[in-house]
Order: structure tokens, then C-alpha cells, then sequence
């Protein structure tokens, strides 16, 4: 129902009662740092009205290494809403700031998220989550200035001008950025990169750290540990051709999120009585989604696969008997 909240120069209402609490993450699985990011953003935020710091944070690394799960976490850690702006090329200011709309043959103001954003945080800390920032056109950006610097405010054009005034302490920003040659991106200049503030570089769990990341997909899904490391190891050597720009045609390593999804077919295949599951998960759960325009990466990120886990059982005590054979080539791939 619309309010009598109206602007004098548009006389267009708008409706400004929101319930924030539809914002709260919750059951957000936890987030496994790569180099102590989250501790250092919480320590930014505790102490910002002492050291006047504005909480703003910027998240770099490849595609699926889990930037956009640590924005989640990070607010439902802070009990804090969390609003998202999902960058795209084709985002324009309107979608930021709010459009009108027709509600019943009557013409209504409908805020957007940034504006939503600085309402929130008049009320307490929210995060607002700019993903994948360095996709939006500089155009659409310019709009997001004056938010995230010490002014906190935007102003509403459709409205007549209207300042929405928010608390620049109360708003976490925190932006993300896929980085490397094989992401479409807009640069990010100086004047945006000293607004996003702290720098963070998040990589794929398993290159930090092969064994957190193990025990990440043996939680969450069916598999044994055993066998989680063995998924892992093979991500990572498809992670690590990625990596090589002059001889692979490998050119995004494998998210976490695939790999998790990966080792829940393995399970599912195995259970169904299928052949060589977990070199079948691979093609079905992450080869053919993920490299569908490159049929080369396909193929070399398969024999990869094959050469490791061709023939692997999934049960835990027939995964161990497997590595254990001394006739079984289990030292690696050679491809890392």
C-alpha cells in the first residue's frame, strides 16, 4: 500500500515502509579464509567510529573462489541485512537508484538497492554487496560515488532531486571483481579503487590449502574424505593449468561450488551402479557446463581427469585399498 510520502515537485508517492529482516542471511555455510580477509574486514568494522575508516572493502580472484560467500557470511556474522547490486554490463543508474512503475493506474516511485542501501543503514550496519563491479559501465558507476564516499547520500532525479541521506558508517560495501584475461571487464580507476578501499585477493580454497578444502566437500556432501582429496587434487590441476596463459586451453579454473556438485553426482552415480563415476561426475557436473564454448578445454581438462581418477571407487575403505596399490599411478597428473 502506498503511503502519503510525497515528493512536491513530482507529487509521485512512494512507499517507504521495508522490512529489512527479508535481508538476513541465514544457514550460511562457513566461510574458510584464504589470508585472514574476514578477521581483518571484522577489525575494520569493529573499531570504524574510532579510527573514522568507512567500511569498504574490495574482493579480487577468479570465477567461483567464493567472494560473493564470504559478503554473505561476513553479514550474517554481523547480523546485518545484505542488499546486492549483480553487476552487468547493461546496468543502468536507474537500476540503482529506482524507477517509476504503474500499481494500479497510479505512478509510484520504487527504490532501488543502493537506495534501499542507505535507507538500511540509517537503522544499523548493512552490507550491500556490489558483485562483480568491475562489469557495470563506468556511466552506471558514477552513481555510486557519492554513496560510498563520506557524504553517504544519493539523489533521486525521477523524485525532484530528493537527497536519500544514509549513515556512511552504518554501510558496509563490499565489491567483488573477477579477475583475469578471460573475463569481459571495465577497469577500475584509481578514484573507484580508493573508494572500494581495502584490497583482498581470494583464490580457489584448494590452492591455498588442498586439505580445508577436502574436508569442505566431505562435509558437505556424501563422499569420504579420501576421495574428497582426490576431487580436489584433480580441480587443482586444472586450477593450475588455468594459470599457465601460454600452453593451456584451459582458461578458468574449477569454482568450489562445481566441485562440491561434482563429488554429489560421483556419489549418485556410484549408487545407481554407473561405470567410473566420479570421472563421469567430472564431465557431467563441471566439463560440459563450465567449458561448453571451448571444446579444447573440455578436452584437455578430461584427460586430466581420467589420468587421475579413472577407475576410482567411492567407498572410503575401496578409495584407500585404490591409492594403496602400488600398481596404480596415484603421484599426480604432471600437469600442475
Amino acid at each position: 500500500m502506498v503511503d502519503e510520502q510525497r515528493n512536491v515537485i513530482t507529487g509521485m508517492p512512494v512507499n517507504r515502509e521495508y522490512d529489512f529482516e527479508e535481508y538476513y542471511q541465514t544457514d550460511v555455510p562457513r566461510y574458510i579464509q584464504n589470508d585472514d580477509e574476514l578477521d581483518r574486514m571484522q577489525a575494520d568494522i569493529r573499531m570504524r567510529k574510532i579510527t573514522g575508516k568507512l567500511p569498504r572493502f574490495l574482493l579480487g580472484g577468479p570465477t567461483g573462489c567464493g567472494k560473493t560467500h564470504c559478503a554473505r557470511y561476513l553479514a550474517s556474522r554481523l547480523d546485518a541485512p545484505l542488499i546486492t547490486i549483480q553487476g552487468k554490463y547493461s546496468l543502468h543508474e536507474s537500476d540503482l537508484l529506482g524507477s517509476p512503475a504503474l500499481v494500479n493506474d497510479q505512478t509510484v516511485w520504487n527504490d532501488g538497492p543502493l537506495t534501499k542501501a542507505l535507507l538500511a543503514s540509517r537503522e544499523g550496519l548493512v552490507v550491500l554487496l556490489l558483485d562483480e563491479v568491475n562489469r557495470i559501465r563506468p556511466e552506471a558507476k558514477g552513481v555510486l560515488f557519492s554513496a560510498l564516499d563520506d557524504r553517504g547520500c544519493v539523489e533521486l532525479d525521477g523524485r525532484g532531486g530528493e537527497i536519500v541521506q544514509g549513515d556512511p558508517q552504518n554501510l558496509i560495501v563490499i565489491a567483488t571483481a573477477n579477475e583475469g584475461p578471460e573475463y569481459v571487464t571495465e577497469r577500475l580507476d584509481k578514484a573507484e579503487r580508493r573508494r572500494f578501499g581495502n584490497k583482498f585477493s581470494v583464490t580457489y580454497l584448494g590452492l591455498i590449502d588442498v586439505e580445508k578444502e577436502a574436508r569442505l566437500v566431505s562435509d558437505q556432501t556424501p563422499i569420504s574424505l579420501p576421495l574428497a582429496l582426490e576431487i580436489v587434487k584433480t580441480a587443482n590441476d586444472i586450477r593450475m593449468q588455468a594459470h599457465d596463459e601460454n600452453r593451456a586451453a584451459i582458461n578458468a579454473g574449477v569454482p568450489t561450488a562445481m566441485v562440491l556438485s561434482w563429488a554429489r553426482s560421483a556419489y549418485a552415480y556410484h549408487d545407481a551402479g554407473l561405470d567410473d563415476p566420479a570421472v563421469e561426475a567430472a564431465r557431467d557436473a563441471v566439463l560440459r557446463p563450465f567449458y561448453d564454448k571451448k571444446r579444447a578445454a573440455q578436452e584437455q581438462a578430461m584427460q586430466i581427469v581420467k589420468d587421475r581418477l579413472s577407475g576410482i571407487p567411492v567407498g572410503k575403505d575401496a578409495v584407500e585399498s585404490w591409492l594403496a596399490d602400488e600398481q596404480r599411478i596415484v603421484k599426480g597428473s604432471g600437469y600442475a
